[in-house]
């Protein structure tokens, strides 16, 4: 019975968690936005999703590790 129960709770809590859809920004030759540093990253970034032009795949930016340093993603989750 215990073990039902905490299945049961398991199963609660799983279908609570939501999933996040995050979306590497490129720019207009398809390259990725890349910064050697997180704080370059990071002062940067918002200039380049402020920019009019630029064509956000969802409403919130972060930036992310991926090879060689740091990548702009779009999120739709904060």
């Amino acid at each position: 019975m215990a073990a039902f129960a905490l299945a049961c709770a398991g199963l609660m809590g799983a279908a609570g968690t939501a999933s996040a859809t995050d979306y590497l920004e490129t720019d207009s030759n398809g390259q990725p936005w890349f910064w050697a540093t997180e704080a370059e990253c990071q002062s940067d970034a918002p200039l380049v999703w402020n920019d009019p032009g630029f064509d956000r795949a969802y409403p919130y930016w972060f930036c992310g590790a991926g090879d060689g340093g740091w990548y702009l993603f779009s999120t739709d989750a904060r």
